[in-house]
């Protein structure tokens, strides 16, 4: 029983200093929210990279509406949170894609940019985001449908 209680510690004091990424802090992604005035906030998408990867985002959409998606990145330090926020340097490049479920990309914007899309059929779509350097911690990107 000790044996167990043990090795649960010293897992949880290995998996707490394993280096993540950081995530971008929720008041960065309250801003970037409030940039989109007039349309109706849907889903926040605030991602942290590990090693590079594309960060693959599930979402439904319905046909019919008019959706935005915004793309944003911190500049500035104060907006990441997490143990090496300043060590990896700040998010300053990421990209943003749309694919439908047959991976057919939609759209795309890089940067702190957005992009209108008409949803042509109810289905599964995906947000993929992409960090464009390796000093890339976070970025949020904000899907929005505009008032009918």
């Amino acid at each position: 029983m000790k044996f167990i209680k043990l090795f649960v510690i010293l897992m949880a004091l290995l998996a707490s200093s394993i280096d993540v990424g950081a995530q971008c802090k929720q008041r960065f992604v309250y801003e970037c929210a409030m940039q989109n005035s007039g349309l109706i906030f849907l889903k926040e998408f605030n991602t942290k990279f590990s090693s590079g990867k594309v960060q693959k985002h599930k979402v439904i959409l319905n046909k019919g509406y008019m959706y935005t998606l915004q793309l944003c990145n911190p500049s500035d330090e104060q907006y990441l949170e997490g143990n090496n926020a300043k060590a990896t340097g700040l998010a300053v490049n990421s990209m943003l894609s749309l694919y439908d479920n047959n991976n057919n990309i939609l759209a795309t914007t890089n940067q702190n940019f957005k992009f209108t899309f008409y949803c042509p059929k109810t289905d599964v779509y995906w947000v993929h985001i992409m960090p464009l350097s390796p000093k890339t911690t976070c970025a949020v990107g904000i899907l929005s449908v505009m008032k009918r």
